[in-house]
């Protein structure tokens, strides 16, 4: 996780020291953090993703192959489990530095999971740092991740000092993501995960901006994906306005599973020490709101 240390009195003069992934030529940013720039694929207008064996395989719109990578099964983060269990996982070198988040332990999959945010102003500063929010969902095994993703700064998507938006699909050591989109400060993001069918252990999801043409990214063949997420991961941030201002409130937060409505309850982790707080202001599965709030 990426770690700041500041003096709240000369916050916004002193910059913040940030460790994580030094960038190389041969990697890229990407919402999970650092990876050869070898292993990240965009995924072309009406693609998809296929779990094939332990493979995994990019197709173009008309079902051709296009790239062919071995699933790893390297995980993203410690292996969630439920709150009641133990305390929340920490995610691994990703720059997660608040967020809420919920595990379905139930027999039924989660069908959809929607979320809506409003994209926030403009950083003050630009020191060429990048900052992600999204919703997410990933398997109980951690080594996987679906989320559309609104993001400020460069990536290995592409990007700069605006903000844009994509879908990303991580799974072992392989990146797969949509042609990013910019949007306007002001824009309402309506992001969608959801379930398109399932047999047996082999499950079939697509996730987008339902809002934003070109940014559906369809997953077929993968596991159960059981782990929601709300959250806001940064990198290269060097002082406190290299933030936006305010808070991220994400609302008409809802989850469905195959059987119906879920008892969903929400919980949080926040960057105290840095300001970055994640709040509840309404819990369970339908029209949830949970607000990220900035340090500026």
């Amino acid at each position: 996780m990426v770690a700041f240390s500041t003096l709240w009195a000369s916050a916004l003069v002193f910059p913040l020291l940030v460790s994580g992934l030094a960038v190389t030529s041969e990697t890229a940013l990407t919402p999970f953090g650092e990876r050869p720039i070898a292993n990240i694929h965009p995924v072309p207008l009406g693609g998809s993703i296929q779990h094939v064996g332990n493979q995994i395989h990019l197709l173009d719109d008309k079902g051709t192959l296009l790239h062919v990578a071995e699933n790893s099964g390297t995980k993203v983060r410690e292996e969630p489990t439920p709150a009641s269990k133990r305390s929340p996982p920490a995610p691994l070198q990703t720059g997660w530095i608040a967020y809420a988040y919920w595990y379905n332990t139930g027999t039924s999959p989660i069908k959809s999971f929607t979320t809506t945010w409003t994209v926030p102003p403009i950083p003050a500063r630009n020191d060429g740092q990048t900052l992600f929010t999204f919703n997410s969902i990933e398997p109980a095994s951690g080594n996987a991740i679906l989320q559309p993703v609104l993001q400020y700064g460069p990536s290995a998507a592409g990007g700069g000092a605006y903000y844009a938006v994509a879908s990303w699909y991580l799974v072992g050591n392989s990146v797969y993501h949509t042609s990013p989109v910019r949007v306007s400060v002001g824009a309402t993001l309506n992001g969608l995960i959801s379930l398109i069918s399932w047999s047996g252990s082999s499950f079939n999801y697509y996730t987008s901006f339902t809002n934003i043409a070109g940014t559906t990214l369809s997953v077929y063949g993968s596991a159960q994906l059981v782990w929601a997420t709300e959250t806001l991961e940064v990198y290269g941030v060097k002082y406190l306005t290299d933030f936006s201002s305010g808070s991220t409130v994400f609302s008409n937060i809802n989850i469905r599973t195959q059987a119906g409505t879920p008892a969903v309850f929400w919980s949080t982790v926040s960057s105290v020490q840095d300001g970055a707080v994640t709040t509840v202001n309404t819990q369970g599965a339908t029209n949830a709101r949970i607000t990220i709030k900035y340090p500026v």
